[in-house]
């Protein structure tokens, strides 16, 4: 399965950027590994500062997107332009976004290297968070399909964080502010899309930028697009995600999350890995020269770059009688099917095309 949405490089983005030419103050805040630019986009006049960054991890486009479509609300919108002065950088990691890969040129993950700052995107990132002096940060990414919310079957959609700010999880004054912006946005997404919202785990990773900006007294939310179904071009998560960032915005000017409580930021299940992509039933396996009949196996898609495109690559990842995991899709297969061919090892990769029709 290929597809094609996903993929957002950073031609994409220079293309988006014309359509705006005259309409938005854009800033060359520095350049990647590759010597690509990196662009801050500035818009509104308002009081209260936001900085938001997307796909610091280059292969995380759903956040991009939906950012791009922000923005065109953004400047649309004369409440959000009075109430807010915003600084977006809609994509930190350019070379990364080329390749399609979390890392960098130089294959170090930017969301580790907040402390260090070896590299020039993180100094980007870091410079501009001091400068612009932000009351808030919304720091965008996307999740892997394999996430539950909770234990329940419900895959989780979206997720979302306020950063710890120290090892023992001491809820300041600023993550409490994080805390109940995202309790908020949950109220709203639960019309939406009910039991289908998922919160991290706060462990602290002071690496981490969120947790250092946290730590730092900015009220920071980390927002992640996730997965439902079989949406790999993430049309809806995507949607959703705007939808996110249009709830925190009006929260944020009218002071409603300030009704929620950070008990109401707990309710929010926390992830759990209970899906994988595919669940084929009913087959027979043969695992090192042993053979299990009306085994269930379970299948994680591989995103590959090819020819401008992401390639879905079917991946092992394990068999059982019973699976006790969730799947985004399940083939039933009439008679029971010999897979003796393939040598069955984690994240061995399958070709399980000639499954595509059934």
């Amino acid at each position: 399965m290929v597809v094609n949405d996903r993929y957002f490089p950073p031609q994409k983005l220079s293309s988006f950027l014309n359509e705006l030419s005259g309409r938005i103050q854009i800033d060359l805040l520095g350049k990647s590994v590759k010597n690509s630019p990196i662009y801050g986009l500035k818009i509104g006049s308002g009081i209260k500062k936001i900085l938001i960054w997307s796909q610091m991890h280059g292969n995380e486009t759903t956040c991009t997107r939906a950012l791009c479509e922000l923005i065109k609300v953004i400047l649309n919108s004369e409440s959000y332009k009075k109430n807010i002065s915003f600084l977006i950088i809609p994509q930190l990691n350019p070379d990364g976004a080329e390749e399609y890969s979390r890392f960098n040129l130089n294959k170090i993950d930017l969301n580790r290297d907040a402390i260090t700052l070896s590299q020039p995107e993180s100094r980007v990132l870091n410079m501009m968070f001091w400068k612009f002096k932000p009351d808030y940060c919304f720091n965008l990414h996307d999740q892997r399909s394999v996430f539950s919310a909770g234990d329940s079957k419900n895959a989780a959609i979206i997720s979302f964080l306020s950063p710890a700010v120290d090892n023992v999880k001491t809820i300041s004054d600023s993550r409490k502010e994080s805390m109940l912006l995202i309790a908020e946005i949950n109220r709203t997404l639960q019309k939406k899309i009910p039991g289908q919202v998922g919160r991290y785990n706060d462990a602290y990773n002071e690496n981490c930028f969120g947790d250092n900006f946290s730590k730092n007294g900015i009220p920071t939310l980390l927002f992640e697009a996730g997965h439902t179904g079989e949406d790999y071009s993430r049309s809806f998560s995507k949607d959703i995600l705007l939808l996110s960032m249009k709830s925190a915005l009006n929260s944020i000017i009218n002071k409603t999350f300030l009704k929620r409580l950070t008990k109401d930021y707990f309710k929010i299940p926390e992830n759990r890995e209970k899906y994988v992509d595919l669940i084929i039933n009913n087959a027979t396996v043969v695992d090192q020269d042993l053979i299990y009949h009306k085994r269930q196996i379970a299948i994680l898609y591989n995103e590959v770059l090819k020819d401008q495109g992401i390639i879905l690559q079917p991946i092992f990842h394990s068999h059982a009688k019973r699976l006790e995991l969730y799947s985004h899709r399940v083939i039933q297969l009439d008679k029971e099917l010999s897979l003796n061919k393939i040598n069955f090892k984690k994240n061995q990769i399958i070709d399980f095309s000639f499954f595509s029709n059934k």
